[in-house]
């Protein structure tokens, strides 16, 4: 289609646009009929001029045209934004489109109209007429996107001279109307060959990037700052002076952020986002080959030099691709793109970076650090960046882009070194056992790297990242890799790392990344209405403990009492979440069993009926020792061995902090005095729970404790009702011990406690069941005044009395 005869000269589209050129009708719309067509109210040979309702139709069009044209060059506006909505030129610009939609051929009245929208906004000359006509232009496309392509197709592609207009491109480009890349390559093209197009170059580049607010950034116009520069170099000509202010000028904008850093003379900050938006192009071809990649990588790292040229670098790239998701507020689908692969090209930079660095050192330990220090340089420029706009921006920051920017590295990092050790790997034995330890150590160098910059950036820091924290912490490349691999590398002393080997790093740094989280989370879940937020995080991190159940028990299993420390009592849930792990090779029996739990005192031949599990001690870490001091340590120890009264006036004063109870301290408690009561009664029969130890502590507590104090106790007891082993068997055996010993008081106390964790939904541990089921059964439960207490309590108990009558 030829949009206008004016344009038409030399006009070249491809094939398919010619076939649609055969199916539409020609629009002819010259520079002199155009004006008197406009200024005369006549009309020419314009679609829809066959019949009197398109005459009128197009007379109708006319006349609001140029009434629009008036009411534009009269108003006084400078701008759309101080536009009311109900001035004159909105009612005009709505009233067109129902206008076009009554035409006879609605499709043809558009294109003639449009062409006369198009002619108007080339003839602008002020900014408001330009905006103007720029958004009604816009809003005419959505009306057809046929009509968009052929019109955009004729700004874009044509070859007249009369298109290169700076003012309209530009303002074409703030309203997203122009592909920004195919515009770029163009224009370069049209300043290398004749007629060199600088002037108009110049123009644009002065109208879109120098304003204060800047319509493109630098990277959109890679291509066109390259043929300038060229030319400038080339060139002595008075006539490129405009072209070495405009270089300067850029120049100077890119430097204007880091005035305050040391000056390196032989950095350019032009030049260095320039190498950006040339790998981002380069990284967008498929038929871009790994020795391209390679060899740019080496051109960068040639410039950058040393580790402050590479910080510097990654820092200005780090902040350039912040600079292009945060510069629009409203982006279309393909810009959205653009700023995704920008990103996602950097991180592949940094991934090259580290393939070709120091290729040459013979010591694989020494290559294997270097390699690990790019990466976490890369990963502290991001912490460092992310602190900055954290602190100045409060509550406008905008986490998304950070979170894309460390996933994109995480994975780009991941994904090179597994590539380029499955393509060096070669027939020799040898060699690919060497290449192979290699690989696995920078891998986990570069993992534990990761680690850490996760570690620091913890929402309780910088809460304002905590959703994108959390899902890249839970991420499926990221977690599973620690939890798979517990025998993480780290440094490079080969005898420390057999040292450590059995000490499960990957398992450590996931429990720091997990005591974070439940730590940020906790002091949330205490306040008396939750907001929108806190339920939606709290939601993800019960999904995250939930897939950590399902596909690493053992290490939920391992680490419990570490995580139910900083879990607040009143989050049920999440509680029984953590203590329903056990080992998967385990077969858990059925909790309804009768006489599951061992009795104190065994008849001859009951003692084969006990489950064989209850003898077994469970893995356990013992980090959760860490908030009881050594000397307290020592005093329950000693206490285990000898009882004195003395032992109840310390503890007491451990346990409480300014008159308030430390339920980490009391949990922690509960169950080192535990652990160490079951290791002490080892083959000592036919003793009286009364008689042990840690049921003379537990007892001394309760009696002295207010009904918080005891609340947290038993609470802390059952915490270790979990699977069937020793500490599930000891502390089930406790709490129904306490029941049938202690006041009334202190029984509705236990019955609370274990009724209120399984009132919630699931999962419930297993010995949470096993013991209150064996509580209900015992002799006189159903005659407490507390069962009856209230019609809802005493529903609930008769449910639970029919289920289990049913079950056994």
């Amino acid at each position: 289609m030829r949009l206008y005869d004016m344009f038409d000269q030399n006009n070249t589209f491809a094939s398919q646009q010619q076939q649609q050129q055969q199916q539409q009708p020609t629009i002819r719309f010259t520079e002199n009929n155009a004006s008197s067509y406009l200024v005369n109210n006549g009309t020419s040979s314009t679609v829809g001029s066959g019949s009197p309702l398109g005459l009128n139709t197009d007379l109708n069009l006319e006349q609001i045209l140029l009434e629009l044209d008036r009411l534009i060059r009269t108003s006084g506006i400078t701008t759309c934004a101080l536009l009311p909505p109900n001035h004159d030129i909105c009612l005009r610009m709505r009233q067109i489109p129902l206008i076009i939609s009554q035409s006879i051929t609605p499709m043809q009245t558009l294109l003639t109209f449009v062409e006369k929208v198009v002619y108007m906004l080339y003839k602008s000359n002020s900014t408001f007429a330009l905006e103007a006509y720029t958004g009604f232009l816009q809003s005419l496309f959505e009306l057809s996107r046929e009509v968009e392509k052929e019109t955009m197709t004729w700004i874009v592609y044509s070859n007249d001279e009369r298109k290169y207009n700076a003012p309209v491109i530009a303002m074409l480009m703030r309203h997203e109307m122009i592909p920004l890349e195919d515009y770029d390559v163009l224009l370069a093209k049209a300043i290398k060959n004749p007629p060199h197009k600088v002037d108009y170059a110049v123009d644009l580049l002065s109208l879109c990037l120098l304003p204060s607010n800047p319509i493109t950034l630098l990277e959109d116009h890679a291509l066109t700052i390259a043929a300038l520069r060229e030319i400038y170099d080339k060139s002595d000509t008075s006539l490129l002076s405009r072209v070495k202010i405009l270089l300067k000028e850029l120049g100077e904008r890119a430097k204007r952020p880091y005035i305050s850093i040391d000056k390196r003379e032989d950095l350019d900050c032009l030049q260095l986002r320039m190498l950006l938006a040339e790998w981002t192009r380069l990284s967008q071809h498929s038929m871009t080959s790994q020795k391209i990649y390679r060899q740019f990588a080496r051109k960068v790292l040639r410039i950058t030099k040393d580790k402050n040229g590479q910080s510097f670098f990654f820092r200005l790239c780090t902040e350039t691709c912040l600079e292009h998701f945060l510069s629009f507020k409203s982006l279309s689908a393909a810009f959205q793109n653009r700023t995704m692969q920008l990103i996602d090209a950097y991180a592949k930079l940094v991934a090259y970076m580290i393939h070709v660095s120091d290729n040459n050192k013979e010591e694989e330990e020494e290559l294997a650090s270097e390699k690990i220090d790019i990466a976490a340089r890369s990963f502290s420029v991001v912490i460092l960046v992310l602190a900055q706009h954290h602190e100045t921006r409060g509550m406008h920051f905008n986490q998304k882009a950070f979170l894309r920017i460390l996933s994109s590295l995480y994975a780009e990092l991941m994904n090179n070194q597994h590539h380029h050790y499955n393509n060096n790997n070669n027939n020799n034995n040898n060699n690919k056992k060497k290449k192979h330890s290699f690989s696995t150590l920078v891998y986990n160098g570069i993992l534990r790297a990761y680690s850490d910059t996760l570690y620091t950036l913890q929402p309780t820091t910088f809460p304002g990242f905590a959703f994108s924290w959390l899902q890249l912490i839970s991420h499926r490349t990221f977690m599973p890799q620690l939890l798979a691999a517990p025998t993480l590398l780290i440094g490079s002393d080969r005898r420390q790392q057999q040292q450590q080997e059995q000490k499960k790093q990957g398992w450590m740094i996931c429990e720091k990344l997990l005591l974070e989280l439940l730590k940020f989370l906790g002091p949330l879940l205490d306040r008396q209405q939750l907001e929108k937020a806190t339920r939606q995080f709290y939601r993800g991190t019960l999904r995250f403990l939930v897939v950590l159940l399902h596909d690493f028990p053992e290490f939920l299993s391992e680490h419990y009492m570490v995580f139910v420390q900083v879990i607040p009592h009143s989050c049920i849930q999440l509680r029984n979440l953590v203590l329903s792990a056990f080992p998967r090779m385990m077969h858990l029996p059925d909790p309804f069993t009768p006489e599951l739990l061992p009795m104190d005192h065994p008849k001859e031949g009951e003692e084969n009926n006990v489950l064989s599990e209850f003898k077994q001690d469970p893995f356990l870490v013992t980090s959760y020792t860490k908030v009881l001091s050594a000397e307290f340590r020592g005093a329950i120890d000693d206490f285990v061995q000898i009882q004195h009264e003395s032992f109840h006036i310390m503890s007491f004063q451990y346990m409480m902090d300014d008159g308030i109870y430390r339920p980490d301290v009391l949990g922690a408690f509960v169950l080192y005095i535990g652990s160490k009561t079951i290791i002490a009664t080892y083959g000592k029969k036919n003793q009286e729970m009364e008689e042990q130890p840690a049921i003379i502590a537990y007892k001394r507590l309760l009696t002295e404790m207010s009904s918080e104090g005891r609340y947290i106790l038993l609470n802390s007891v059952a915490d270790h009702l979990r699977y069937p082993n020793s500490h599930t068997c000891f502390f089930s055996k406790t709490l129904l011990h306490l029941f049938a010993t202690q006041s009334e008081e202190l029984k509705e106390q236990i019955t609370r406690v274990l009724l209120e964790r399984l009132i919630v939904n699931r999962p419930h541990p297993w010995g949470l069941l096993a013991t209150f089921i064996g509580l209900i059964k015992s002799p006189g439960f159903w005659d407490h005044e507390f069962i009856r207490c209230a019609p809802d309590i005493e529903r609930l108990f008769d449910n639970v009395s029919r289920y289990i009558k049913r079950t056994t």
